[in-house]
């Protein structure tokens, strides 16, 4: 059956249609009519997408702006018949859709828990508290709106930076598992939380996932030598350049060049203006060993034989960068 025979343009939305549909409509009302924009996910079953579908059709006759897209939006592994893939899967997936709708940034991003899984809520109530967003609930069968402000919640850092390194491993996944923690008992003692397991495979657990994407919202970790840090300290413009390469996948591919006549070297080059990051891409980890704010200084770098792209020839250190404060601190 397709549901779009029950749509009717015409016809005014009765708001108590569905809880995903009258929610909405308080939430703006609470607001006081501010105007919010939409983002629909789905269950990964044909009846979930139909039904965001006629949501978002009805939402968008009210002048709701209303994001939906099924390829993106339907999550997959988010379903109730097997567990290991609800949690491996689904849950993972989800909380990385709404990772990439706030783009890290969670400032005036609120959570509406009132439809979907009721398992989801839970984790979806973690990610809203440790991110300080406000979450919103109504049942169906009622009217009242149930707001729940963010509470003063915060992460234990010291974990993340004392076992940076592991958590990297962990959220790229480690086969092997049960050889692999046998030279990491404290860390997997501690993280355990973390850590999920199937057919010894590990990767980050839901929870895992939402305080490790949660710590690198905030911070930048890469390894550089004591110039590269006393440059970036010295200059706030630098510094900000840095935690943009750092954070932006597709921006640092599209932007690194490999240059040097005899070593080769990865450079990251900003664009028009003399900003450039000379570095090592390890095990999902970064080393830059060369940084630079004055474009005729960079273009002798490349070229000189004594200049090393070997990880082993530098002195490096673990830093991490506040991506607001631009403060940067050594952990190690």
């Amino acid at each position: 059956m397709n549901y779009y025979g029950y749509y009717n343009k015409d016809k005014k939305v009765p708001d108590h249609i569905s809880a995903e549909i009258k929610s909405i409509k308080k939430i703006k009302k609470y607001l006081k009519d501010r105007d919010i924009e939409v983002y629909l996910v789905a269950t990964d079953t044909v009846v979930s997408c139909e039904a965001a579908n006629i949501i978002r059709l009805f939402l968008e006759k009210d002048e709701f702006k209303v994001n939906f897209t099924p390829a993106i939006d339907v999550i997959k592994g988010l379903q109730i018949k097997d567990k290991e893939v609800f949690v491996n899967q689904g849950l993972t997936n989800l909380i990385r859709r709404i990772e990439n709708i706030s783009g890290g940034c969670y400032e005036n991003v609120a959570f509406n828990i009132s439809g979907g899984y009721k398992a989801t809520i839970p984790y979806m109530t973690l990610m809203a508290q440790i991110n300080g967003c406000y979450m919103y609930y109504i049942f169906e069968d009622t009217e009242e709106l149930i707001v729940i402000p963010p509470g003063p919640i915060t992460t234990d850092d010291e974990l993340f930076e004392k076992y940076y390194k592991e958590f990297v491993e962990i959220e790229g996944h480690v086969d092997n598992y049960a050889k692999w923690k046998e030279s990491r008992y404290e860390f997997v003692s501690k993280a355990m939380s973390c850590i999920e397991v199937c057919n010894n495979i590990a990767g980050l657990s839901p929870f895992g996932e939402i305080l490790w994407k949660n710590y690198k919202n905030r911070y930048s970790v890469f390894f550089a030598t004591d110039e590269v840090i006393g440059k970036i300290k010295n200059n706030y413009t630098l510094a900000k350049k840095v935690v943009k390469f750092l954070s932006e996948d597709n921006i640092r591919e599209g932007k690194t060049e490999i240059k040097g006549s005899k070593i080769k070297h990865k450079l990251y080059d900003d664009g028009n203006n003399d900003y450039r990051i000379v570095y090592v891409q390890k095990d999902n980890q970064f080393y830059i060993y060369a940084i630079f704010d004055y474009e005729p200084d960079e273009i002798k770098f490349p070229n000189n034989p004594k200049q090393s792209n070997n990880v082993e020839d530098y002195n490096f250190r673990l830093y991490r960068i506040n991506k607001r404060s631009l403060e940067v601190e050594l952990l190690e």
